[in-house]
């Protein structure tokens, strides 16, 4: 592996929202910490690409993370539900459902039938990992009129192109974090920092912290 590669590595910098493509277990059992930068300038992009695909008619967001924050500050009559929250149904009251949730266990999967079944909703948009899909729940949602729309930035292989071809759910293969073409100088700083951080050894908010290992 990377690791046994480099045994003298301390830190993985990881630019980007969520950690599901490092293996925090892996970094743990060599004692290397894990610390993601939030670039601002893509923070702001997928915010607006979410904004720009819903209608003005009460939100449900699930996730409460950069992402989901900045979108807060676009929209109006919203609702939020973290993703550590479990919820069995969407009530008949949101029309818009939006996803922010990383990928996790307790994610996997999540958007399926039986949390749309009671819904009227008109717009689904996620920018979540694929595996928060399950696909063949899609199809049936679209398919009986459950959700009339669909905007999804990362779909998984698995029957793709029969959701694709419903003409409902539209693709986007991962380009919801350059729809607006801006660049943050602040986002230089911020990683500059970041390392900084790291070589002395200072980090906060990291995903995954390490020991100090003191020699004498």
């Amino acid at each position: 592996t990377t690791l046994e590669k480099y045994p003298n590595l301390e830190w993985v910098v990881y630019r980007g929202h969520g950690t599901d493509h490092v293996n925090l277990n892996l970094c743990k059992k060599y004692n290397v910490g894990v610390i993601p930068t939030k670039p601002s300038a893509e923070t702001d992009s997928c915010a607006h690409w979410m904004k720009d695909k819903l209608v003005d008619v009460k939100t449900l967001i699930f996730g409460n993370g950069a992402i989901s924050k900045r979108l807060q500050e676009l929209i109006n009559n919203y609702d939020v539900i973290d993703s550590k929250t479990k919820v069995d149904q969407i009530s008949d009251k949101y029309q818009n459902t939006v996803a922010c949730v990383p990928l996790n266990k307790s994610t996997e999967n999540m958007f399926n039938y039986d949390l749309f079944s009671s819904s009227k909703c008109r717009i689904f948009v996620s920018i979540s990992r694929a595996r928060c899909h399950d696909n063949q729940s899609l199809l049936w949602l679209v398919n009986e009129g459950k959700v009339q729309e669909m905007h999804i930035d990362i779909l998984g292989s698995y029957g793709r192109k029969k959701l694709i071809k419903t003409g409902k759910i539209h693709y986007y293969k991962h380009t919801s974090w350059k729809y607006i073409e801006n660049k943050n100088p602040h986002d230089h700083t911020e990683l500059k920092d970041i390392i900084d951080s790291c070589l002395s050894n200072d980090v906060s908010n990291a995903v995954l912290n390490r020991t100090e290992r003191k020699f004498f």
